[in-house]
């Protein structure tokens, strides 16, 4: 082996940090593209010609995204959501009516954060829950439900952001408005607050180190890394 080999074997190449910037570009491009595509067709061939419009474009992006290494769930979902505008555009025959689901979603996440918050069982609880992010042994645990009904708040908050311009611009009939709105505000501030839950929750319960002088508990240690509770120790005194 040669000293060059030596020295590759010791020391691998480190791989490029991942472009951030250029991903985050990517996205919102391909966040918006569809409905810019819908409101440049709708104002001259109206909604039935936007919305087919639209769907095709969504289309090409989710091969675009697969050819990435995107998932077939996320690139089939957000291709839904885009047919699932156009068809509401279609049925009502107006161009403001490809953002009518965007009201319903966000109505119906209001009052599910609200009522939840009413009833004493914060919805991101159980779903942070589902998806590993809050693991089991905090169930019923008092300081986790209150960091969730403040989670659920922030949610709550959120869905009344949106809803308040985008009722506004609904009913003055801003295509323009509603385009702009939801492109550059409405789903960036989803994405950004469903990175804040993930994070919030993933800090809170992470394990604290012991003070210093502490003596290790060898049971309660493995037990904790295990996620299981620590067995009972008999006292022998």
């Amino acid at each position: 082996m040669t000293g060059h080999d030596a020295g590759s074997t010791r020391h691998p190449p480190t791989p490029a940090p991942p472009r951030r910037a250029a991903d985050i570009a990517r996205h919102v491009i391909d966040g918006i593209s569809a409905p810019a595509a819908f409101l440049i067709v709708e104002s001259r061939h109206g909604p039935e010609w936007g919305a087919l419009v639209a769907l095709l474009v969504a289309l090409v992006i989710a091969a675009v995204r697969r050819r990435r290494g995107d998932s077939l769930l996320v690139v089939t979902v957000a291709t839904a959501i885009v047919a699932f505008h156009g068809v509401s555009a279609i049925g009502f025959g107006e161009g403001r009516a490809f953002y009518f689901p965007e009201l319903i979603v966000n109505g119906v996440g209001l009052l599910v954060c609200a009522g939840s918050i009413l009833l004493g069982r914060p919805i991101t609880e159980p779903v942070c829950r589902r998806a590993g992010v809050e693991p089991t042994r905090t169930a019923g645990d008092p300081a986790a439900r209150s960091r969730h009904r403040r989670l659920t708040a922030g949610w709550a908050l959120l869905w009344i952001s949106h809803l308040v311009p985008l009722g506004y611009l609904y009913a003055v009939d801003s295509l323009i408005g509603l385009t702009l709105l939801s492109a550059l505000f409405a789903k960036p501030t989803i994405l950004a607050m469903a990175v804040f839950t993930v994070v919030a929750v993933r800090r809170a319960v992470r394990p604290h180190p012991a003070p210093a002088g502490t003596p290790l508990n060898q049971d309660a240690t493995t037990a904790a890394l295990l996620d299981l509770p620590a067995p009972h120790r008999k006292d022998v005194s």
